[in-house]
């Protein structure tokens, strides 16, 4: 079974108000997930609470930072971490003009059944940024698909897009037909489906699921979501 850990950690800041770089830690560590894309993610590697570095600690072998503008509280992006080496790290521009840069981070791993291709990403505010980040995202995506027939890809972060009847929405269930409807947002009464895990390839089994147990509940102003996967043989 593979577990994927898709969380956007808010810079640490819970839903209490409170900065707490040890909670969002502790929700990863019992999350136990093969793979973990978090969104909103602030480092600054000068600083002794390198949340990083941190990272590091938990023992995953890949953690790639992917930064996509600075501020006060250092480099600001996203975070993809795995249980594997990766065969391949890609950070993916999805800057096309909107409120402020978006980008993607892409792994390729390989899996005891075959190759694995994850991208996490946190998308823009308005519908028309994220269709063209949708678009440039499948413009990668097709061509490791091409070739590399067969992998199993998964799409997952923070899709900001919870109206089920959308365009995007539509083209995101036709591009990954397995995909998450866990209601994530707000952390203190979650009521709307802003992160998402899709698949798409051999999938056997999956089931998706919200995690509420402290401190995932406090932690973000978000709820992390998780997902169980056979692949298909």
């Amino acid at each position: 079974m593979l577990r994927l850990l898709s969380y956007n950690i808010h810079g640490g800041i819970g839903r209490d108000g409170r900065e707490d770089a040890g909670r969002v830690l502790e929700v990863i560590r019992r999350a136990d997930a093969d793979v973990v894309a978090l969104q909103e993610v602030y480092d600054d590697p000068s600083q002794d609470s390198s949340f990083v570095r941190a990272l590091e600690q938990l023992g995953y072998p890949t953690v790639v930072h992917g930064p996509v503008l600075r501020r006060s509280r250092g480099a600001y992006g996203n975070v993809m971490m795995a249980r594997r080496k990766a065969l391949e790290i890609q950070r993916i521009d999805l800057d096309v003009g909107g409120a402020e840069p978006r980008g993607a981070i892409r792994l390729q791993l390989e899996l005891p059944g075959g190759r694995l291709d994850v991208c996490g990403t946190h998308l823009g505010l308005s519908g028309s940024e994220r269709w063209r980040q949708l678009r440039l995202l499948e413009e990668q995506l097709s061509k490791v698909g091409e070739r590399d027939a067969g992998a199993l890809q998964v799409l997952m972060g923070d899709l900001n897009e919870w109206r089920p009847g959308t365009r995007f929405m539509r083209a995101v269930r036709q591009r990954f037909p397995h995909l998450s409807r866990c209601r994530t947002f707000p952390a203190r009464r979650p009521w709307i489906a802003l992160d998402r895990i899709g698949l798409r390839g051999p999938v056997g089994q999956v089931s998706f699921r919200r995690l509420d147990n402290a401190p995932a509940d406090r932690a973000s102003d978000h709820r992390p979501i998780v997902a169980d996967v056979v692949p298909a043989e």
